[in-house]
């Protein structure tokens, strides 16, 4: 097993860098090696410690979190996580954070709940695994992924959102529908038979490939998404016990908070609220949602919980969803708005 990577928190706020300081130290993936309280104090910590990975607050009085950004790429390049008070819906300073060379730039966990400190720290791993190859390529080019979310209804629901994608250029999409396994591989085969894409049942470690369909199995074991080494994979993670869908639609959108601004999230028909805080997690970090319209849906319980989170920007008829959400996605992700 690879030793821990070391990690030094830069945060203004005590607060803040005990609160990480608690949080990472519980990854045994990571290993906190300093802390510093600005620009000054974290460039004597980088050169004593010698980090894998750094984490960086925007906010900082003096030379903020950019303008040290910029200095760190220029002489000591290394992977750094950016973390704001809110990223949300792709804003100026997440960009340019990027655009400068950190790996990822998501937002101060609100709650500590699992779900938020699990995926802070699935950020920093990835940072460090990954180091400088962020989604977003020198060259501009976005790498994006397409989440779906899906339950009573989602049979027929998800063939008619991927034949209205005929011909058309997609991204790896990747579905969570609850139904037992057996049926999921039946199910995968015939759109496979039916779809001009490559569809079939997700495996740990897979990549995904654009043009590539994949549905979440129904084994015990959560399936989420990653980006390492210049493309999104397949990871699973155990199931827990407070967990009643597996596959489960928040755990496969809250795996990719991480990296929101490269994800576009649609929820389709189906009972319950699941996805519905997952796909809130993601729009607030920037990535582009939707919902199935009321209309279409056989149970409008999964859209309407996230439409009632302000999760979901807004509905669409099956028939034009998936379009739809693309056509968002390839325009920017600097518009999403939440109301």
């Amino acid at each position: 097993m690879h030793r821990p990577f070391k990690v030094v928190i830069v945060d203004d706020s005590l607060t803040m860098r005990r609160w990480l300081n608690s949080v990472i130290a519980k990854d045994p993936r990571l290993n906190i090696v300093g802390m510093a309280g600005n620009a000054q104090e974290a460039r004597e910590v980088i050169k004593a410690t010698q980090p894998d990975v750094l984490t960086l607050d925007i906010e900082m009085p003096g030379m903020n979190g950019l303008e040290f950004l910029a200095h760190l790429m220029r002489l000591h390049p290394m992977p750094v996580v950016m973390l704001a008070s809110s990223v949300q819906n792709g804003s100026v300073c997440a960009q340019q954070a990027l655009d400068i060379g950190a790996v990822a730039c998501v937002a101060k966990p609100q709650a500590s709940t699992f779900s938020s400190m699990a995926a802070l720290c699935e950020s920093i791993f990835c940072a460090a695994c990954d180091p400088l190859v962020p989604p977003v390529e020198r060259n501009g080019r976005v790498n994006q992924v397409l989440l779906v979310g899906a339950s009573t209804g989602g049979v027929d629901a998800i063939e008619t959102m991927l034949a209205s994608l005929k011909g058309a250029d997609i991204p790896p999409i990747v579905i969570a529908q609850h139904m037992p396994h057996k049926f999921l591989s039946s199910f995968a085969k015939r759109l496979d038979t039916l779809e001009a894409y490559d569809v079939g049942i997700s495996v740990d470690g897979m990549r995904l490939d654009p043009g590539c369909v994949r549905l979440a199995p129904s084994q015990g074991r959560q399936t989420c998404v990653a980006w390492r080494s210049g493309a999104w994979h397949i990871q699973e993670v155990a199931q827990h016990a407070d967990q009643t869908y597996c596959p489960s639609v928040d755990v496969l959108f809250h795996s990719a908070v991480p990296w929101a601004q490269q994800v576009g999230a649609m929820i389709l028909t189906g009972l319950g609220n699941d996805g519905a805080k997952g796909m809130l997690a993601l729009r607030q970090n920037g990535a582009r949602t939707i919902g199935q319209s009321q209309e279409t849906c056989v149970v409008h319980g999964m859209p309407g919980a996230a439409r009632a989170l302000s999760a979901s920007e807004d509905d669409a008829p099956i028939d034009q969803i998936a379009a739809t959400l693309l056509s968002r996605m390839r325009g920017g992700f600097e518009h999403a708005r939440t109301r």
